[in-house]
This record gives C-alpha cells, structure tokens and sequence, in this order.
C-alpha cells in the first residue's frame, strides 16, 4: 500500500533515485536508466513544470531536432516500458523501499510516493543507550538540519565529489534580503544576479575519470577495467592495498575539482550578499536546454562542459589545449595568441589564469538574463576567475579601466584575463591580467 507523499525532501528523493538506477531490474536497461534520471531530475529544476514528449525524444533518445511525436512513438513506448519496470522493481525487488518513484499514465513528471507497510516482526532491537545513541550517526531525515546556508552548501559539494546522489539534487536555497552595505559597484556588475526577483541557477563543470578502487567493484554504471602497474604504487601513497589485491578502473562523470568547489562558495557568498536565491546544480543535471532563458553562472573548463562550450562560440577568448605546449591555455580566437601558464623547474604550476566572461542579453520579455562563465586553467583558474567577479576591488577597477576606454557602464558582453599564482594546488593570489569588450552580431 501506497500513500502520495506530500512533502518528499530532496534527500529522500534523490536516495530513491540512486537507489533505483543501481538497482538490478535496471541494469541492463542503460535507455531506461537515462530516462528515469531525466525525468527526476527535470522535475527537480522545475517543480510542476509538464515534460513534454519532444523534449523527452531530443534529450534523452537524441531525436532530431524538429522530429515529430506523433510520427514517431518512441517516447511513448519507453514510458511503457519505464512504468513496467518501476512496477517490477517496488514488487519484487526493493520491496522495503521506504519511497516509491512513479509515473502516472498520461504524464511523463514522475511522483514520489511514501509506502506504508503493515508488518509483524519477531525481534524488536532495544534502542541503544542515550551515551551512545548519537555517536557516528548521520541526521534523520525528519530533524531539521541546522547548518548555515555556505556550511550547506560545502555539505553538497562534498557530496559531489564522493559522487554521492544524495544531497545533490537541485539543491534551491532562498537567501534573506540583501545587505544595506552591499558595493554598488558589485551590484552594477552583476546585474540581473543581483536582482530578487529570480532563481540564478549556478552549474558545476564535473570531471570525466577514471577512479581507481578495488578490481570487479562496480560502479557509476561503469564496468571495471583492470588497472595499470603504474596506478599501484600511485593508490599506495595514501591508500592501504592488501598484498594481494587488485585495483580496477571504473568510470565516473561525478566528480569535482577543488577549486572549483571553492569557486562555487565564492559566488554563492556573492550571491547571498545580494539576497539572491539560487540553485546548485551539476550539469548532467542543468542540462543546456534547462538554461535556456535563465540567468545562470558557470563553472569550469570548455573540455567539461557542453553549456561553456557553447557560451564561448562567439566569444573571442576561451581555455583551450594548445598542442604545442601540451597544456590547457587561454586561446585568442582572433588574432592566434596564447596566453601560456608558468611552471617552475619541478612541473609544477606557478602562475596560470583564470577567465571570466560576462554575457547579457534581453529575453522574449524585454528583461535582462545574465550568463557568467568562469573558467581557467585547472581549476584553481577557476577560482581565481570567481574571486575577482566577486571582489569589490577588482569589479572597481575594471570598472575604471572601462572609463578609460569611454565605457560608463559596464559592457553588456566582456571578457577578463585573471592572472593566479599559486602552490601546492592552494591558490595565493588572483589580480587583472586584460580585458575585452565583446560586440556580438545581431
């Protein structure tokens, strides 16, 4: 037996999620599996918002675009097929799942409904003592967790990186009402960003890898792949191996670089100065489409990212890998130069730069929607890029160099080099490099 549930957390919905796709009634259904997690995850984004069948068909059985749904029934048939195996897999295999994930015929948004079950037990566990009740516990789900909004926010970053699904999903967090002493300035520049009167979806660039673990584990969907001789004594450095183990690879689309995360924090403490409500998400959540429209800020390199990559077409600056060098470097598309990162004599990086790219354009509506990109070579570029988008003094003087040239305001497409210098993967400082004013073609 069954009961909607009315207000499902986005924990509890994102566990069942997980939980069904690693599932073995979904294991060989890869088709279905991409179905199911578009679905979940589209609903996420956008509450209540109705999936349409020709969305379905292009994002997820890549349709061509401008198909037609009824010429075509492919979406309705997998639905079908969805629909028999989530009835399979809360029968007979997840029969003790506490959420139960549905889609009702004639729609394709998912429901997450609570089971209720009427069972006798033979055993009852006595609760433990109260001294050791809490100890190593994780919050239950009915407790109010009670963190601050930046704390969150590095609790779901760190979920990403350990790959987890379930603090991720769509996270949304509504912020208060924006300081009286926030910079003008920084106003100014982040433009619609600064605005109340819409959700800034910020979107993480995650890492395609491969993860070393114990050889036959699988997992992300990935089949492991034995490793290499030389990933042993690498695993080693900080990892115990038994004598006779062996490491496999194994595929993940789930990970995040360090400052990346860092950037991340950056503009969403920008961002909570401001009293602006946002949405963390990682792309394979925000899919491009899904930005469509929105103001949004992104972070991370072309090379993992689908979104930047196409937010820098027709811009002339981007990070791009120059062969010459065999090193990522930030590519004028105009005039052929390359803006190279040092290394010192060990191979390690000194200096590299981080880019940020402002774009802003008016909607069907005649209102303003702002895409930020920060982007870098590695990630600490990244981050660097975040900290001087979010620095009074930085947007301050960009802002002067900008009435050097007899711009008043700020352009509503620029480009800015950010030189960083750092050691040991921490970066140590981020300060101006040069700047480009962008006019687009109409």
């Amino acid at each position: 037996m069954v009961r909607q549930l009315e207000t499902c957390s986005l924990e509890e919905r994102a566990m069942a999620l997980d939980r069904a796709l690693h599932s073995h009634t979904f294991a060989r259904s890869e088709q279905l599996k991409a179905f199911l997690r578009f679905i979940c995850e589209a609903e996420a984004l956008r509450p209540g918002a109705p999936l349409t069948e020709y969305v379905i068909g292009v994002e997820v059985l890549r349709r061509p675009e401008g198909y037609s749904p009824a010429e075509d029934s492919s979406v309705r048939t997998r639905a079908y097929e969805l629909r028999q195996k989530l009835e399979h897999l809360y029968a007979k295999e997840l029969l003790d799942e506490p959420i139960q994930i549905t889609v009702p015929k004639g729609t394709y948004s998912p429901q997450f409904v609570r089971r209720s079950f009427a069972r006798i037990t033979d055993e009852i566990t006595p609760a433990p003592p109260p001294a050791e009740a809490n100890q190593g516990r994780h919050f239950a789900l009915d407790e109010p967790l009670r963190l601050k909004p930046v704390a969150l926010i590095a609790v779901v970053i760190l979920s990403l990186i350990l790959g987890s699904a379930a603090t991720w999903f769509a996270l949304k967090v509504p912020v208060q009402k924006s300081s009286p002493t926030a910079d003008p300035v920084l106003a100014e520049a982040w433009g619609p960003l600064a605005a109340h009167d819409g959700t800034v979806v910020v979107c993480l660039a995650t890492l395609l890898s491969l993860v070393a673990g114990p050889y036959g584990h699988e997992v992300y969907a990935s089949r492991s792949y034995p490793a290499p001789e030389e990933a042993y004594p690498l695993f080693k450095q900080h990892r115990l191996l038994p004598a006779d183990g062996r490491l496999g690879l194994t595929f993940t689309d789930n990970l995040l670089a360090v400052g990346t995360m860092n950037a991340a924090l950056t503009v969403i403490k920008r961002l909570q100065s401001f009293g602006t409500p946002y949405q963390l998400l990682p792309e394979r959540v925000a899919t491009v489409s899904s930005l469509r429209g929105r103001n949004a800020i992104l972070l991370g390199a072309p090379v993992d990212s689908e979104a930047i990559s196409i937010a820098m077409r027709d811009v002339p600056l981007m990070v791009d890998y120059d062969p010459e060098i065999r090193e990522f470097a930030i590519r004028d598309k105009t005039g052929g130069q390359w803006i190279v990162p040092k290394k010192g004599g060990n191979g390690d990086f000194l200096e590299v730069y981080g880019l940020v790219t402002v774009k802003t354009a008016r909607d069907m509506d005649s209102r303003s929607v702002q895409t930020v990109v920060l982007s870098g070579i590695t990630s600490v570029g990244t981050q660097g890029a975040a900290e001087f988008f979010s620095s009074s003094s930085g947007m301050r003087s960009l802002r002067t160099a900008f009435a050097k040239e007899g711009i008043n305001e700020f352009p509503a497409v620029y480009q800015v080099v950010v030189k960083c210098s750092y050691s040991n993967q921490l970066i140590l400082s981020a300060e101006y490099h040069s700047h480009r004013v962008v006019r687009l073609s109409s």
